[in-house]
């Protein structure tokens, strides 16, 4: 148990996470109107940053991959970048779902397909909607954006 907690402490305190954090979506829908936005800030724009997203999601979700627009934003809103990115979320040839479940849900930690540099320090806003070809997914429960400097 001593060394769970102190796993847990640890990860919390890390120096090379920038950032980590979920928002909830209403009631396991994600409409295309809800846009994700995680803020954070930039003190060393000498490094490299890898990206993560963290998906929850159910059996309910209808499709095998999603797809979503990750849009970085400036401290003033000014968009720098957008970039469509696909990920699966369940085997497409048996349709076993990837990540860690428990139940009907599951939690998947996705490396974003890019190795991410600022231009200078300061605070940014990652910008993630969903572009999938429904308006309403169903089954998604939550959407997150981890941010570690290499």
């Amino acid at each position: 148990m001593i060394l769970i907690s102190s796993f847990i402490l640890y990860s919390c305190t890390d120096p090379l996470i920038i950032t980590e954090a979920k928002i909830d979506a209403t009631n396991n829908y994600w409409t295309q109107k809800t846009q994700m936005d995680f803020p954070f800030e930039v003190t060393d724009p000498n490094a490299t940053y890898k990206m993560f997203y963290q998906i929850r999601y159910n059996n309910d979700y209808p499709y095998y991959n999603l797809w979503v627009n990750r849009i970085l934003l400036d401290e003033k809103g000014n968009m720098l970048s957008k970039k469509l990115q696909g990920m699966d979320l369940f085997q497409s040839a048996s349709g076993e779902p990837y990540g860690a479940g428990f139940g009907n849900y599951f939690d998947y930690k996705i490396m974003s397909d890019s190795i991410q540099k600022f231009p200078k320090a300061g605070k940014y806003t990652i910008r993630i909607e969903q572009n999938m070809r429904m308006d309403t997914l169903k089954g998604i429960s939550s959407v997150g954006v981890e941010i570690i400097k290499n």
